[in-house]
């Protein structure tokens, strides 16, 4: 006779968490303490009677955590499929802290550090979610700008000045509204004009006027 999903008791959890290859915010012992901090003693219960909705509440509540799908199978497993948060900035004003693709702040984490684009200056966490997040999400999705923008910082007036990877000078962006002609305009001269006349030559290129890229010598 088959079992009765109500008479198997709990054997254990097992936890998957996705894109542990990009951040590792959350493993299996964070999602375990959440669970016996939060639920309670689960082993050895009836898998029926451990509530799935109760536990994502649960595990969502960490801030590191997006999303839970909780979910139990017939040999007495309890499945917690975990999404972590994805940060596309860090903020390095004040304490400091993440913004996320979602444009919300979440913590640093004293486990690990993400390889996103940092930000200095003057940031409050207002203009932090709605703009300079966005705008850090823009250059992650161009593969181009993702591999060559380190640093933003933000002057008082909310222009932002990008620092490259590569070149020992500042970008002078503006603000970051409509902004998709002016990094159009300067990847075109970072591939054409800058390349052929050398990475030294000039201490600032700026990109707040119509329809030119003005540049600093040294």
């Amino acid at each position: 006779m088959a079992t009765k999903s109500g008479e198997v008791t709990c054997r254990g959890v097992r936890v998957a968490v996705k894109n542990t290859d990009v951040n590792v915010f959350v493993d299996e012992e964070d999602v375990m303490k959440a669970i016996k901090k939060g639920y309670g003693d689960i082993m050895d219960k009836s898998i029926l009677a451990v509530n799935k909705d109760s536990l994502e509440r649960v595990l969502v509540k960490n801030p590191m955590i997006k999303s839970a799908q909780v979910y139990y199978s017939l040999d007495g497993y309890i499945h917690v499929n975990i999404q972590q948060r994805e940060p596309v900035l860090r903020v390095l004003t004040g304490e400091g802290y993440y913004v996320d693709c979602d444009g919300r702040v979440m913590p640093l984490s004293s486990k690990f550090t993400s390889r996103v684009v940092v930000a200095t200056g003057d940031i409050n966490k207002k203009f932090a979610c709605e703009k300079l997040g966005p705008f850090a999400m823009k250059l992650k999705n161009e593969p181009f700008w993702d591999a060559y923008i380190e640093q933003l910082v933000v002057r008082s007036n909310e222009d932002v000045v990008m620092i490259p990877k590569v070149g020992d000078f500042r970008i002078v962006l503006g603000k970051v509204d409509d902004c998709e002609a002016r990094l159009e305009k300067l990847m075109l001269f970072l591939k054409d004009g800058i390349t052929k006349k050398g990475w030294n030559r000039y201490k600032e290129i700026n990109l707040k006027f119509d329809n030119q890229v003005v540049c600093v010598r040294k």
